[in-house]
């Protein structure tokens, strides 16, 4: 049981050419004649999302089908014998600046080779190179290789692909979305998502999460103010969030978070596309769209007057509810695959798990999500085969007596109260547990809360009942 180590007894030898290739930072793939591929180092495989060892002997056809980039004008530039430039676009990597050139031969045969440069990273080292010290937010190859394949992640589950098409077709039209539910459910994703959807490639998105601003600083993070505006202002004055995001898309994560006193300002803005900057006297148009997310419920908030409810039918055109994870066992095993893919991209030795802990995984109900998910299986990467190592409310579920199938149908074995025991005693027993193993997996009930999408008073009255 654990983690079994994939045998490597059948791997070529390495020669040192392919090592000194490996250690490029842009992606080679080499073609023969018969736009085969003959080689490709470590960097083509991370980008392209293919194994470089499955790549060589692939046709450029076959190649093409199996990669997560877009290779169509390439294959076309081939079949014509061009060669030249294109950027390349996918949904784990960002841009990425394709080479192809004709390897000269002497005879009639000739083969291509072609690079793959990932201009986040090229762009991010041109920065260090240069000095410059105002870099934005870079995320690694490995990193940017968790964020959701959406179209793979549509073609599984119906619903997904439902709710994001509804999304889609709303901001498309000009309508601002929000997106709902739990913690780690991937509202920032799905944003990012939505974005890529409707904006050009250099079109901003600014993420914000309300939750994370000090309420005295929050005016002045989202609106900006002018010079000398306060004590301490820069003498320069400084362009707000929203200024941030002019041309493309404003993400409010945990909305339900903004301070009272500033849900006016913000519906000043939404309704009049306006903004004014702290000790401005000229409003500033800003053209963005808007698309919020949070996990509490908004609209009770607003009868205990802690949520506007003007400002929530402005955020709220259209409702985008997210799924628990738990609700869409369908995805678990395409989620599981696709994070190893990404844990193994930094191990020598490549990950496998058994069919025992995969069970598990399976049967668990993730009170975290996806981002529990993720976490775990960090876990086992680290901690091997260890059992007495590996998470502990992994390890105690009975695969005896837990039938969480994958393929979206029902259990084999109803979930029915025990003999006796009422409906409610069972709902009450099955909140509790999960309540429980929340406060387990975060650290504390404020945490727990958070997390479940409900208020602390919640947790903690239901957590009285326990016997």
């Amino acid at each position: 049981m654990g983690v079994r180590q994939m045998s490597q007894s059948h791997t070529p030898p390495v020669r040192p050419l392919d090592r000194a290739l490996d250690a490029l930072a842009d992606g080679l793939l080499v073609l023969d004649p018969d736009q085969r591929i003959s080689f490709a180092n470590r960097e083509a495989g991370a980008l392209t999302g293919v194994d470089p060892a499955q790549i060589i002997g692939l046709s450029f056809a076959e190649f093409s089908a199996a990669s997560s980039l877009n290779w169509t004008l390439p294959g076309e530039m081939l079949e014509s014998g061009r060669t030249g430039n294109v950027i390349l676009r996918g949904e784990a990597v960002g841009a990425v600046f394709i080479t192809l050139r004709r390897i000269a031969a002497t005879g009639p045969d000739e083969g291509y080779v072609i690079t793959l440069r990932d201009l986040a990273v090229f762009d991010h080292a041109r920065r260090q190179a240069t000095g410059q010290r105002d870099a934005p937010t870079f995320t690694g190859t490995t990193e940017r290789r968790l964020r959701p394949d959406f179209a793979r992640q549509r073609a599984i589950s119906p619903w997904l692909d439902r709710m994001i098409s509804r999304a889609e077709r709303a901001l498309l039209q000009g309508a601002r979305v929000i997106i709902t539910g739990e913690s780690g459910v991937g509202k920032t994703e799905i944003a990012r998502h939505l974005h890529g959807f409707v904006a050009n490639g250099a079109d901003p998105f600014i993420a914000v999460n309300c939750a994370a601003i000090p309420e005295s600083l929050f005016e002045s993070e989202l609106f900006g103010y002018e010079k000398g505006a306060f004590t301490g202002a820069s003498t320069e004055g400084k362009k707000g969030l929203i200024e941030a995001a002019e041309g493309g898309t404003l993400f409010l994560d945990e909305i339900g978070e903004i301070p009272l006193p500033l849900q006016a300002k913000l519906l000043s803005f939404l309704e009049e596309g306006t903004i004014l900057r702290i000790g401005g006297t000229r409003p500033r148009r800003v053209d963005v769209r808007v698309i919020s997310a949070t996990n509490r419920d908004l609209l009770e908030m607003s009868k205990d007057r802690d949520f506007r409810t003007d400002l929530y039918y402005r955020l709220a055109v259209v409702n985008m509810p997210m799924k628990p994870l738990r609700e869409l066992p369908e995805l678990l095993d395409h989620l599981i695959d696709r994070f190893i893919g990404a844990i193994n991209q930094r191990r020598s030795v490549p990950l496998q798990l058994s069919d025992d802990l995969r069970a598990r995984l399976q049967a668990y109900h993730y009170p975290g999500n996806i981002r529990e998910l993720w976490n775990l299986l960090q876990q086992i990467s680290v901690l091997g085969d260890d059992e007495d190592e590996l998470p502990r409310r992994l390890m105690a579920i009975d695969l005896t007596q837990t039938a969480h199938p994958t393929d979206g149908t029902p259990a084999t074995e109803p979930l029915l109260p025990a003999e006796g025991q009422s409906l409610r005693d069972a709902v009450s027993e099955y909140e509790l547990r999960i309540i429980e193993d929340a406060i387990r997996v975060h650290g504390s009930k404020r945490k727990a809360a958070a997390a479940l999408g409900v208020d602390i008073g919640t947790i903690s009255r239901k957590t009285r009942k326990q016997p």
